[in-house]
């Protein structure tokens, strides 16, 4: 008697993986890469044309936005200036100076200069060898930063857009990728499991009693090819979706990858989606919230738009100091005299700015900043909802899977009896075939539910952020 075919749920890739052993090689496997949910985040993100094209319009957008802020923050590492002056009675004068400048956003301004200076009257000059510098900074409130925030309104949303843009292609592709995954494993398991069931049959044909009643070697082989129909059905559709992820995952093939199953460990502690399953509800929920690139995008337009406010409130008034002077540390004339002098100034300017401009940037502001928290809200209570519904809903075929398993090992004692049973002449074939079916769509009915299992948990990861977890994204 040939023993039937028992496969347990927890164990399938150790087997899967010995078959491809002996079957390729060693040398084959270790060439084979794995298709699993952490390798394929890494591999779409790493191929995808809709990514890279988002990548690079955020980087236009970042490039665009610091341009702008250059214009107000140049840093100007080398200045030559040179001035002649001819004055009334024969005297001229002239300097040339080497220096730098750093101009700053908030309106601030730093030069630092060396120079020289020359000065010719009547038969005699002067030279001098000299350092100058000057410093001008708001001393309460700055207006001009004001002004120039609002300048930049428009390229920080362009910005944030193209940063929401960019996370939002990224958890498209790989929520899609995912799609195909999740669903591609249980069908894929489907179809090996009707294939396992047709050898089951095949065997049987073998065996002495098939063999010596013809009818119900008939009934067997119809059997053999009511599962050759599905099997061909399955074949198409497991097709399909493999030819569906390698489109998300940017490969042109999917041979020189091996498709890892996803272990339910049904008879074990450890299994896929343990976190979401047994982690409450709120820990689930927190994650989510710290993870949610939308959130932390509208948090930084909260951040800036509160900024302006504060300005707008603070700059009725504009006061600037500056500061500046020379210092000459060498000086000559015909009699090889020498002189050291200096000179220093400073001055206050103050600008009493337009109320009905400061009134509108600040209703703006504070417009912004409720705008942007009743969406934050918004957006938790529509992640909240989903999250409870969702955990809920996998609780609960976690618990259905198992009690699913447990039915389909008694189908298998079932089977094995009524199997046995009618090899001695103890059992009709109509009922070995029945129990065969309650058998093969049993197993065929976990996958199923396996199927609905991981589509949840891979909208869980959705939410999560989990993909920027793992490739190590953060918006800042």
């Amino acid at each position: 008697m040939v023993p039937s075919f028992r496969l347990k749920l927890s164990n399938s890739f150790m087997l899967v993986f010995v078959f491809v052993s002996c079957v390729f090689g060693q040398d084959r496997v270790n060439s084979v890469k794995i298709l699993n949910p952490n390798s394929i985040i890494q591999i779409s993100y790493a191929n995808s044309a809709g990514i890279e094209a988002s990548r690079n319009k955020l980087k236009s957008a970042e490039y665009n936005f610091k341009l702008f802020e250059s214009e107000y923050t140049q840093f100007i590492p080398l200045l030559l200036d040179t001035r002649i002056k001819r004055k009334a009675g024969n005297q001229t004068s002239g300097e040339i100076v080497a220096g730098m400048e750093k101009e700053f956003f908030d309106g601030s301004a730093l030069s630092f200069y060396l120079g020289n200076s020359m000065e010719k009257f009547g038969g005699g000059y002067e030279n001098t060898h000299f350092v100058e510098g000057s410093l001008e900074f708001p001393l309460f409130s700055s207006n001009r930063k004001l002004s120039r925030l609002i300048k930049r309104t428009f390229e920080e949303n362009e910005l944030y857009s193209a940063n929401l843009g960019y996370v939002n292609t990224i958890r498209r592709v790989i929520r899609s990728a995912l799609e195909r995954y999740y669903d591609l494993v249980p069908r894929k398991q489907i179809l090996e499991l009707l294939q396992k069931y047709r050898q089951v049959l095949t065997l049987l044909l073998q065996e002495e009693r098939v063999r010596t009643h013809p009818m119900e070697r008939q009934q067997i082989e119809d059997e053999i090819r009511s599962l050759d129909s599905d099997i061909k059905g399955w074949e198409m559709i497991v097709g399909s979706l493999k030819i569906k992820l390698q489109r998300w995952l940017g490969v042109e093939s999917l041979d020189e990858y091996y498709i890892q199953p996803i272990p339910l460990g049904l008879d074990d502690g450890d299994y896929f989606g343990k976190e979401y399953v047994e982690n409450s509800y709120e820990s689930v929920l927190e994650r989510a919230f710290a993870n949610d690139t939308e959130i932390k995008i509208m948090r930084l337009i909260i951040k800036n738009a509160k900024e302006k406010k504060r300005l707008a409130e603070q700059g009725k008034w504009d006061f600037f100091v500056s500061l500046n002077g020379r210092y000459s540390y060498i000086g000559s004339n015909e009699q090889d005299s020498y002189q050291r002098d200096y000179f220093a100034g400073a001055g206050l300017k103050i600008n009493r700015m337009d109320a009905e401009v400061l009134r509108y940037s600040r209703a703006k502001a504070e417009s912004d900043i409720i705008s942007m928290q009743a969406m934050i809200k918004d957006r938790k209570l529509e992640m909240a909802t989903r999250i409870r519904e969702l955990k809920g809903e996998l609780e609960k075929q976690r618990e259905q899977l198992k009690s699913i398993y447990k039915s389909l090992q008694s189908r298998h004692n079932v089977y094995d009896n009524k199997r046995s049973r009618y090899l001695q002449g103890d059992e009709t074939v109509d009922n070995l075939i029945q129990a065969f079916r309650s058998l093969v769509n049993t197993e065929k009915h976990l996958y199923q539910i396996a199927n609905d299992y991981f589509d949840n948990i891979r909208d869980l990861q959705y939410l999560c952020g989990v993909y920027f977890e793992k490739l190590g994204i953060d918006i800042k």
